[in-house]
């Protein structure tokens, strides 16, 4: 059965946070039988009910019980203090009900809705097909570099993503069109968060390079300024800029430049300071404001007599793209397919509103509380495979790596300033701009290390960013190559996308059903659709064994989350096809698994970023396969007799015929990302030999740090499940002894 959960909140700021939004997604063990979310209850530390609204968000095998259910509430946290709820399970449905409340949404279907009426108790709005999608009065505007002025046309798709008591969330899609109402090569797609008795909406908008359109040079939302004064407030709540009262025609504007300067401009006066910008825009009846407004330079807010805009793309920044690298840019550049999301918040209210007040709402946008349970609980659900709770009393160097390769990344981040509203969440491959695109997948390093204690900058500062941008750049999301994967290369996506070798789904459907960030579902379910029809037609996406071995992975992830049967049939395909490669005679694979650059023993198919073990180990731990067993056993047989190096007691890492090295070659990366599979290997086979060298290696590379993103996530996606290994070993070393 579930048990009691405690579910905490942490308030870092000095002043209370109450009824403040909060969500999260919880993982429901299979053995709880969770089949419906009216069975979960939440109360505070006095023992009260709090009114919680439960989505469902993954599945179990069979689509009858919740793996994973997003809850939202309103919280109330003293300042700087921690507080815990309780999430439970109920015993009937009808046990201790809930208040009746209408939803704060009524249409007429959740999906491909005509019409959508709102009532949160304080906003009311609607929305419907063929109708401009404004949002109180405000838009996004686009200006092309033609000075073709771009509006957003008429609401063409409707759904409620989420819609109940406390939340609801309306989906708006659309085309851009041009004065003469044409489509202009653009789409956009509003997310808008509504919650029960709050005045203000949490809106994720999102831009979308459909092709044939002119380039951007501005994109702004656009707020009626209906009483002419304006003031622009910094999160500390000093006044940045305000317009006086006698001269309601002011120009005020604030415009992020670069990672670390601002530019102050009053009614075109302007000077510079030296500052990463974090703040609001307000005037009499509405506020705004952008998350990550500096670490996506450039971003502006402006003000006049007539409007508040808020500049997500804004002309008046000579860098476009923000990377600096190119002054005086007249446009920004968007490949077919390229998105640009940002997360903004708009707050009404009436004239004379508290300044106090409405900063704790954008506070909450800012520096969000994330609820959650303990770190524990995380690793027993099952849900995410091997993992164990951080041990730094266990594991003390593996912990001290750990710990050191978030500040390796966040170092690199800040010295080689890998900001920008293009570059933000991603990390060098070489200078000068050539970019991992998040290889090989950082959200899913990101949201393992965060879940299982490590730090919330795992989420905060590497998952979360490093998943939006995945979503905004390094997927193509419309055009002939949507659902195609950008590898690394110049500004991210110059190259041609790929089918399936850089399939980096598994870490974006982690972080949606923690988040409930909708968006990077609907990216990673229409990536892995088109994947579906090219595996089912054929077994080999472009080929090589990460053809095989990634999709691999990505459907099994797919399968985690949806529990829908294509994505376990195109699972299966692919194993079966992987396991007809592999030679037993031989001791290594053939056809297009066989890399021909790496005689005699082409093991290189195995240790250059191949993910090869850990997707045959992962197929085996969700449907344990005798055949999958055998072909891991062999691996790492193979891998400890010719791939060792007995000296410095490390696994090989071989190069191409042709480069010519005085001695073997070995990294801290391969012995991290080898030893796992190889310590899977003895559990299922019992040879010891495979289980020292396996523990020798990892152990011999708790001090050295990846020096750069890529080679970390390779080195750590799987290598963070050793710890959960040697406890199984130990485990089964202990029956084999008894």
């Amino acid at each position: 059965m579930l048990k009691q959960i405690p579910i905490s909140l942490t308030n870092l700021t000095e002043f209370s946070r109450v009824r403040e939004p909060v969500s999260a997604g919880i993982p429901i063990p299979f053995e709880a039988a969770v089949t419906t979310p009216d069975l979960l209850a939440l109360s505070d530390d006095q023992n009260q009910p709090v009114a919680c609204q439960a989505t469902p968000l993954a599945w179990w095998p069979g689509k009858e019980r919740i793996k994973w259910a997003l809850l939202h509430f309103q919280a109330d946290v003293p300042p700087k203090s921690t507080r815990t709820y309780c999430l439970r399970l109920k015993q009937t449905q009808t046990e201790n009900p809930a208040p009746s409340r209408p939803d704060i949404a009524a249409a007429d279907s959740k999906q491909n809705c005509t019409s959508v009426a709102i009532d949160t108790g304080k906003l009311k709005a609607g929305f419907a097909v063929n109708q401009q999608p404004s949002l109180f009065g405000s838009g996004l505007e686009l200006l092309t570099l033609n000075d073709a002025l771009l509006a957003a046309g008429p609401v063409q798709v409707l759904k409620l993503d989420e819609n109940g008591t406390e939340r609801a969330v309306v989906c708006l899609k659309g085309q851009f069109v041009d004065a003469k109402k044409a489509p202009a090569g653009y789409a956009y797609t509003y997310r808008i968060e509504f919650y029960r008795n709050h005045a203000f909406v949490r809106l994720f908008s999102t831009i979308t390079c459909t092709g044939g359109g002119a380039p951007i040079k501005d994109a702004a939302w656009v707020i009626p300024n209906t009483s002419g004064k304006a003031a622009i407030y910094n999160s500390r709540l000093e006044v940045a800029l305000e317009s006086e009262p006698d001269e309601p025609e002011e120009e005020l504007s604030i415009l992020q430049d670069s990672a670390d300067q601002c530019v102050y401009s009053h009614n075109h006066n302007s000077f510079t300071k030296n500052e990463r910008f974090q703040g609001w825009i307000h005037s009499s009846h509405v506020s705004a404001a952008v998350r990550f407004f500096w670490q996506m330079f450039p971003k502006s807010l402006e003000a006049n007599g007539r409007e508040l805009r808020i500049g997500l793309l804004p002309q008046k920044s000579p860098f476009k793209d923000g990377n600096g690298s190119e002054a005086n840019a007249r446009h920004y550049h968007l490949e077919a397919g390229e998105s640009r999301t940002h997360e903004l918040i708009f707050c009404f209210h009436e004239q004379g509103s508290d300044i106090k007040e409405l900063n704790k709402v954008f506070l909450g946008l800012h520096d969000a509380m994330i609820p959650t349970a303990p770190w524990q609980w995380y690793v027993d659900s099952g849900t995410l495979g091997d993992l164990t709770v951080r041990d730094p009393q266990a594991y003390p160097e593996f912990e001290q790596m750990v710990d050191r390769s978030l500040e390796m990344l966040l170092g690199r981040r800040k010295n080689l300033k890998l900001y920008g509203d293009r570059d933000f969440g991603d990390d060098l491959l070489r200078a000068p701009d050539i970019w991992n695109n998040c290889e090989y997948d950082y959200p899913h390093v990101g949201m393992l290390m965060f879940l299982r204690g490590s730090g919330d900058g795992w989420y905060h500062q590497f998952a979360l960013p490093a998943a939006r941008h995945m979503i905004n750049i390094d997927i193509a999301n419309a055009g002939p190559t949507a659902g195609m994967v950008y590898p690394h290369s110049p500004g991210h996506n110059s190259d041609d996308p790929k089918l399936g070798s850089h399939s980096w789904l598994q870490g974006l459907l982690e972080y949606h059903v923690f988040s409930g960030d909708y968006l990077a579902r609907e990216v990673a379910e229409n990536t892995a659709r088109l994947w579906c029809r090219g595996i089912f037609a054929s077994e080999e996406l472009y080929g090589t064994e990460r053809a095989l071995a990634w999709p691999l992975i990505a459907m099994l992830a797919c399968y985690q989350v949806f529990a829908e049967p294509e994505y376990l049939k195109a699972a299966q395909k692919l194993k079966d096809r992987i396991v007809s490669l592999f030679n037993h005679e031989l001791g290594h694979f053939e056809g297009c698994m066989k890399r021909e650059l790496y005689p005699p023993s082409y093991w290189q198919v195995f240790l250059i970023g191949s993910p090869v073990l850990e997707s045959l180990v992962m197929y085996d731990q969700m449907f344990p396969d005798e055949a999958v067993r055998s072909v891991i056993v062999a691996i790492a047989k193979r891998l400890a007799r010719i791939n060792w190096i007995a000296e410095p007691g490390v696994w090989e890492y071989p190069l191409p015929s042709w480069v010519k090295r005085p001695a073997r070659n070995h990294t801290p990366k391969n012995d991290r990302m080898v030893s796992p599979g190889v310590g899977y290997a003895y559990l299922y086979s019992g040879d010891r030999e495979l289980w020292e060298k396996a523990v020798t290696a990892f152990s011999n590379r708790y001090d050295q740090i990846d020096q750069d993103g890529k080679t970390m996530t390779q080195s750590l996606r799987f290598g963070v499940r050793m710890p959960a290994v040697m406890a199984k070993a130990e485990a089964a070393e202990g029956c084999r002894g008894s």
